[in-house]
């Protein structure tokens, strides 16, 4: 299960503070903190302010803090652009969240996944917005495999997210969307992603939802997982989740956090 650590957005009312300060060492431990408990990837999200500028300013001052691959976050290509031109090293390394099938969209991102071929979150989303059967989204990510194939894009780096929908909204949303990660996997062979906190919108206890959210979603064959790894619960999941599953060799990875003592009831 690769991490993608959730906690640099400014979404998060106390994070957009943070960047509108420009406090660089809230940022970096923000950063340490996150790669420290495990994240993979680190999701970079400035929609809420000046999200040109600070884009720049926050993959500047990550890189600074740690080497950790960088997710970028952005509806906007122009914001996708300036992470990717802000970016010093290898920019193959940098995921790019996300591309659909939104026309505008498409047209203006994909040739950045492209030219640099990057790892790429691609949502099942068109100008109809999100579809309401589990049969429409992964049509839509048959559509998304097909593009990327006819453009010679690396199928390997690409992560499809069937786009789950809170639990308050219909007690479907979440069987739906296990259905979308199988089907997709099977018939695809792709890999597949999540943010995990949209499942418990407005509903009580949303951590424990997210934590078995979680684990329904690694045992339908979920890739990654857009999260908080500062939870110290659900990186237990995790790790649990890994070796239920057989991912785990030899149990070396639930041992290790066992003997460091980071696993958590």
């Amino acid at each position: 299960m690769l991490i993608i650590g959730e906690k640099l957005n400014s979404a998060i009312p106390s994070v957009r503070q943070v960047f509108n300060a420009k406090d660089v060492e809230a940022v970096k431990g923000l950063a340490v903190n996150q790669t420290q408990a495990g994240a993979d990837y680190l999701d970079l999200n400035t929609a809420q302010g000046e999200e040109l500028a600070d884009m720049t300013w926050l993959v500047r001052t990550v890189q600074a803090a740690v080497d950790t691959p960088l997710c970028l976050d952005s509806t906007d290509a122009a914001v996708l652009k300036q992470g990717l031109d802000s970016y010093v090293g290898d920019k193959s390394k940098v995921m790019l969240n996300s591309v659909s099938l939104e026309k505008k969209r498409l047209e203006a991102v994909l040739p950045l996944a492209l030219e640099y071929q990057c790892p790429l979150i691609a949502l099942t989303l068109d100008d109809n917005g999100i579809p309401k059967t589990a049969e429409q989204r992964i049509q839509l990510a048959e559509q998304l495999v097909n593009i990327l194939v006819q453009k010679n894009y690396d199928l390997n780096k690409l992560y499809i997210d069937p786009l789950v929908l809170p639990l308050a909204v219909s007690h479907t949303n979440a069987v739906m969307f296990f259905q979308c990660l199988s089907e997709i996997k099977r018939l695809f062979k792709v890999k597949t992603v999540s943010g995990l906190s949209n499942i418990s919108y407005d509903m009580p206890k949303r951590k424990v939802i997210n934590r078995h959210f979680l684990t329904i979603c690694m045992a339908q064959g979920m890739d990654a997982a857009i999260l908080d790894p500062l939870d110290a619960k659900i990186m237990t999941s995790v790790t649990t989740n890994n070796l239920l599953l057989g991912n785990d060799r030899f149990s070396r990875n639930f041992l290790k956090a066992f003997r460091n003592d980071s696993l958590v009831d």
